[in-house]
Parts: structure tokens; C-alpha cells; sequence
């Protein structure tokens, strides 16, 4: 699968081409960060399947973030643990869990989700921050959002529009299911740890829009 090109089409108006995503995912699993957070991401993908809420979910996400580098400080993550930010938190992430299609119904979701994120604070790593919490607890639709990935999808540009973080989390939950088959496929044959195909596509977004400047170049 590795050897296997996906093509996916962003909203900047190119097409990613996504290559040797077996040794890109083989590279990314070398950081000690990185194979934990991982580890944690399956964990909560069986508490979640075990019935656990997600509110408690939420909780054991906040530091967990930490693993892959959220500039987040404790007094912002404390700050998003209690009301009224933790009940902001838990409603986007009961929109996000009912998927892009129910969400799209509804022509109100779009501002509901920029003004619960800009309710979390005027830090200036907020969008990024948010996100390295929800794709522990939303994964299937909320990928890792530094400034790179955002540039990357979104383009240079609107990487920092107040709508960036919603339209990223669009894009990345109807990519993730459009090309289901292929990534589950890649996601079958990494060896370091459980991913699921929105998974494989967080971490491959994350390689290529940056990850890739801290290993040997893929030949």
C-alpha cells in the first residue's frame, strides 16, 4: 500500500498526493511523543466504545495534547476544564461526532462552531491547541491543526480565517471517509500501533506539511 499513491483533493484547490505513507508513518512512530500519544488515541477509542462520556474523555485528552507539542500552557488548559469553556468543548465535540452530513443540514453549525472556538480565548494558538485535544476525543473528523497543516490544506492565506478550524474539520471528516477503503488499507499494514484510516490521515498530514523536515528524505 505504501508503494500506492491516494489522491485527495483539498480545499485550497490542489490535489495531495499522498506517497510511501508505509515508511511515513514507519518515521513519525520513532518519536517517543508521538508513539505515546498514539498509544493514548487507542485508549480512548476503547473507553469510547466502552461506553465512556465523553466529558471524561475531554479530561484525560487536556494533557494528554502535551504528547505532540501543544503550546497550550496549564493555566489555558485548566481554564477549558471548567465551565463555561468545558461545556463550549463538549458541544463542539457532540457536533463532530454526529458526522459531516448532519452537521451540513443545519446552516447555523458553521457560526456555532467559530464562536465556540473563539469563546476558548485570544490566544493566538487556540485553533491548534483545540485541535491537538478533539482529535484525541473526535478523531474522525478533527486532525492535528499547527500552522503548517492549516497552510497546508487550507492554503497560506486562510490559515488563520475564523472559519479555519471549521473548514478544516470538514474537509478532513468527508476525506477521511471518501477514501475509507485506501487509508484503512495503509492503516492495516503499520506494525507500531492501532490507527484507523481518519488516523492515517491526521499523521500523514502532519508528515507531509511538516514532519518530514525532522527525518531523511523518502526516496
Amino acid at each position: 500500500m505504501g508503494r500506492h499513491s491516494v489522491q485527495i483533493d483539498l480545499p485550497s484547490g490542489t490535489t495531495w498526493h499522498v506517497r510511501e505513507a508505509g515508511k511515513k508513518l514507519a518515521y513519525r512512530a520513532q518519536l517517543p511523543g508521538a508513539r505515546v500519544f498514539d498509544l493514548v488515541a487507542q485508549s480512548l477509542r476503547t473507553a469510547k466504545a466502552r461506553g465512556v462520556p465523553a466529558e471524561d474523555r475531554f479530561t484525560l485528552a487536556l494533557p494528554a495534547s502535551w504528547l505532540v507539542n501543544s503550546p497550550a500552557i496549564s493555566k489555558v488548559l485548566r481554564r477549558w476544564a471548567l465551565a463555561p469553556h468545558r461545556e463550549a468543548c463538549l458541544a463542539l465535540i457532540d457536533v463532530f461526532e454526529r458526522g459531516p452530513d448532519e452537521w451540513s443540514a443545519d446552516p447555523g453549525t458553521g457560526e456555532g462552531i467559530r464562536l465556540c472556538v473563539a469563546s476558548l480565548g485570544q490566544e493566538p494558538y487556540v485553533t491548534e491547541a483545540l485541535s491537538k485535544v478533539l482529535a484525541l476525543v473526535v478523531p474522525e473528523a478533527v486532525p492535528l491543526m499547527p500552522a503548517p497543516a492549516r497552510a497546508f490544506v487550507l492554503g497560506e492565506a486562510a490559515k488563520d480565517d475564523r472559519d479555519a478550524f471549521g473548514r478544516i474539520v470538514d474537509w478532513f471528516a468527508r476525506a477521511a471517509s471518501t477514501h475509507d477503503a485506501e487509508l484503512a488499507g495503509i492503516a492495516r499494514e503499520h506494525r507500531d500501533v492501532e490507527l484507523t484510516a481518519a488516523g492515517v490521515l491526521d499523521r500523514l498530514l502532519w508528515f507531509d506539511s511538516e514532519g518530514h523536515t525532522h527525518f531523511p528524505k523518502i526516496e
